[in-house]
């Protein structure tokens, strides 16, 4: 069998430089062929994973969830896709806690020896993939717009300290929303996301037998603007209980839907910036990557295979 290492020398706070001879170790000792490659700029992720995916069994990645987004983009367009690990290093890791991934270097290392693959579906944004939510507004734009030093700082805290600032001007996007079957939505909201995840950035929950990772379909959370502190206030409580029986929090699940706006948009894609005045239509694709897990985790009723 043969794998690359994709690394990200510079993700979050950890030096992965320290641990790259351990997880040779570890494919080795599984018989893997392994090729170590070192990003230098943005993009290089995706770049290696699409030259070298049909010609491996195996990409491991070791970053930020924005280094495993490229190698996801580099991945899901070829024909003979390879299983991918991820040990992650960056600063808030939102996808791996969001997903049962250890956080811990050494246990991630632990877990791609004796994991197992399991399919996940992905999103696409306009033909750019994205893991596991794309989102506007409210909050989204704080986990690009947090300042590196204060993500390092503070991790996650940043994102909360930086989207308190936004309460005060609470800006809105006037947006229309078609979905698969049709049905349209139209208002003026303070957030909107179109997530596979049980958790969006440790702020909206849903239930995990509500949520099916790999059943086609994303679900869709659109807040309005309030009019009023009461109204605010009840957004507040329905997402802090997680039941957004808000009658100003719409959710639905929907396996395609397409966004329309006048005016230019800042979506966060896994928490990367994109912004676009252009209609957005978001699709799932489903079972489109194949990730390796933990064997406490699995996410599926149907049996996983070994790399």
């Amino acid at each position: 069998m043969k794998a690359i290492l994709i690394v990200n020398p510079v993700s979050g706070r950890t030096m992965i430089t320290e641990y790259i001879d351990d997880i040779l170790s570890i494919l080795k000792k599984k018989r893997i062929e392994t090729t170590t490659l070192m990003t230098k700029r943005k993009d290089d992720a995706m770049y290696f994973a699409r030259e070298y995916g049909e010609n491996v069994d195996l990409i491991v990645c070791c970053g930020g969830d924005g280094t495993l987004g490229e190698v996801v983009n580099g991945v899901v367009p070829l024909v003979n896709r390879p299983a991918i690990g991820y040990i992650p290093t960056g600063t808030t890791n939102d996808f791996s806690k969001n997903m049962g991934l250890s956080s811990d270097i050494l246990m991630s290392i632990i877990d791609l020896s004796h994991g197992v693959v399991q399919e996940l579906d992905v999103g696409s944004f306009n033909g750019k993939y994205f893991i596991y939510v794309a989102s506007f507004g409210l909050f989204a734009e704080s986990s690009y717009a947090t300042p590196r030093n204060l993500k390092q700082r503070f991790g996650h805290l940043a994102y909360v300290i930086t989207g308190t600032k936004e309460l005060v001007n609470l800006r809105s996007y006037h947006v229309r929303l078609t979905d698969s079957d049709g049905n349209t939505y139209e208002d003026d909201y303070i957030y909107g996301s179109v997530s596979n995840s049980t958790s969006i950035g440790g702020l909206l929950h849903f239930d995990g037998d509500v949520v099916d990772l790999q059943d086609g379909l994303h679900e869709v959370v659109l807040i309005r603007r309030p009019k009023n502190i009461f109204e605010f206030n009840d957004i507040v409580r329905a997402v802090l209980s997680g039941k957004y029986d808000s009658g100003l929090i719409t959710v639905f699940s929907t396996p395609k839907v397409t966004f329309e706006s006048k005016e230019k948009i800042d979506w966060s894609l896994d928490g990367e910036h994109e912004r676009t005045d252009k209609p957005v239509t978001i699709e799932n694709v489903p079972r489109a990557i194949r990730l390796v897990f933990p064997k406490s985790v699995d996410i599926s009723h149907k049996k996983s295979e070994s790399y």
